[in-house]
């Protein structure tokens, strides 16, 4: 029998070595003490594990983790940066995309297609063999050489085919972990731009301090009840799920991973929206609420298009709208593309990267400065009723400038969010090294949840307070605890209007 593909793009090979070592393993896991113990070379295959633990092999086949090699835009990325760096770029994206194949010296960043299966993506035995963390991104971790792999329980069973220990960077309860996982979800590139900052960002919220923090496996790894391996069925432990939903998906049809993001990206916002009728104006404020352990979006923010749609209507019809078909051009490719939208209040939320002489650039490897523009800021404080727990709330204004031409009687806001732009896809396209028919597999949501708000003077949950400003009573309403519009309007400006940091 062949194992089956876990995910679009990768195809765990049979092999016969494979083959041997699986049997040796299912001998093994839990069996008498003189079991004869793996080899490291055996422990790297993520086949192996799957002998013992097939629960977690499953979750983590399904993943982004495991699909970190094969997956198009990131072939693509490599394949054009090694080309534009004249090859300087090196092992530089593998580090991450395919770290046990750069510590075991078989790729040079450019040999995608020769390595061996179990050396792709982000393996079982680089995360549970970390030793240590040295620095804060760029994958610093160092790993056991001796087969020595860890976990989170201080209670290993007996008779395990690999030495198995306790680890703080393995146990998601302790910021430890937090370090092992942010390290590489943190990325500086090779002219010093700090182009993902997940992990710098969590370190500067609330959450990173103790003792009431939380690390990436509280949000990123759901828990459960069960048996950590088949072969000790009735040592129930707490389980974490190794299938890291986040933002971005395999590519293909129905990617298995698709519930679990979008339910995680349904809690992450929260939206007031307030009608001042003294400026005929709507004061829409949104919070990072459900991801306050980062920002929002976080990770490849660079890449990220995540942007608003608000339409306002009077007697059922449109007399404003913002973010949508109507007034950014056909769906999707328009609306992504702040520099080329006709749209002049699209609220994109992104970071724009410039290269040495102030331009903007798409590509993370041609950028020397960073300009956060107005990624939404994770948790400063754990109180509403502290006014710092404010300084996370970002307001804008629809119209951004003018008035609307009557006072609405329905408005209807949602929160979509594009994993990779359309400008940063069709840029691989056309220069030949994305195939066109992936950018439209790429992941696209609508955010449900606290970032879908439908505002009627009537609502239940609608209430009022007075304008600062003008002193207007305004009607609003909210989808969360925060009731605020205290937050001055920031600024979205398009990417060759924002300053280079």
């Amino acid at each position: 029998m062949r194992p089956t593909p876990g995910h679009t793009g990768v195809f765990m090979a049979w092999r016969p070595l494979v083959l041997l070592l699986a049997a040796g393993a299912a001998a093994g896991c839990g069996g008498s003490p003189d079991t004869a113990t793996l080899s490291p070379q055996a422990l790297m295959d993520p086949a192996v594990c799957q002998t013992c633990h097939p629960a977690q092999y499953q979750q983590w086949a399904q993943s982004m983790h495991a699909y970190a090699t094969d997956d198009p835009v990131f072939r693509a990325m490599n394949a054009r940066a090694q080309r534009e760096t004249n090859g300087a770029l090196g092992t530089f994206c593998l580090n991450c995309h395919a770290p046990v194949a750069v510590r075991t010296q078989m790729t040079d960043g450019t040999n995608l297609d020769a390595l061996p299966a179990s050396t792709k993506g982000v393996t079982c035995y680089f995360c549970h063999s970390v030793t240590d963390v040295t620095d804060t991104h760029n994958n610093p971790l160092t790993l056991a050489a001796d087969g020595h792999l860890f976990g989170p329980f201080s209670d290993p069973a007996p008779g395990s085919p690999h030495e198995v220990s306790y680890s703080r960077f393995l146990d998601g309860a302790t910021p430890e972990s937090a370090s092992a996982c942010g390290s590489c979800h943190d990325i500086v590139n090779l002219q010093g731009a700090h182009v993902e900052r997940t992990f710098a960002e969590w370190r500067a919220t609330t959450l990173s301090q103790l003792p009431n923090g939380e690390s990436c496996a509280q949000c990123h790894m759901s828990a459960s009840n069960g048996a950590a391996a088949s072969t000790t069925p009735g040592k129930i432990r707490r389980l974490h799920d190794h299938g890291f939903p986040a933002v971005d998906l395999p590519t293909g049809d129905a990617p298995p991973q698709r519930p679990a993001a979008q339910a995680l990206l349904d809690t992450a916002l929260q939206e007031t929206l307030c009608l001042n009728p003294a400026t005929r104006r709507l004061q829409l404020t949104i919070d990072n609420t459900g991801a306050s352990g980062h920002g929002w979006p976080s990770g490849a923010t660079p890449d990220r298009r995540a942007w608003i749609e608000l339409t306002a209507y009077q007697g059922g019809q449109v007399i404003y709208a913002s973010g949508n078909a109507q007034a950014a051009g056909p769906f999707p490719s328009a609306l992504p593309l702040e520099e080329s939208s006709p749209d002049p209040d699209l609220w994109l939320i992104r970071d724009c990267l410039y290269d040495g002489s102030g331009n903007p650039v798409t590509m993370f490897w041609q950028a020397q400065t960073l300009a956060r523009s107005n990624q939404l800021p994770g948790l400063l404080i754990q109180n509403v009723n502290d006014p710092t727990s404010y300084q996370t709330h970002f307001m804008h204004e629809f119209p951004s400038t003018g008035t609307l031409s009557a006072l609405p009687d329905h408005v209807t806001v949602q929160v979509h969010l594009q994993a990779i732009g359309d400008d940063v896809l069709n840029g691989l396209v056309a220069s030949g090294d994305l195939d066109p028919s992936v950018p439209a597999q790429i992941a696209r949501y609508t955010l449900g949840g606290g970032a879908a708000l439908d505002w009627t003077s009537s609502a239940a949950n609608a209430f009022q307070t007075t304008d600062a400003t003008t002193g207007a009573l305004m009607t609003c309403v909210a989808t969360g605890a925060y009731k605020s519009n205290t937050t001055p309007a920031v600024s979205h400006a398009r990417c060759a209007g924002l300053a280079a940091q």
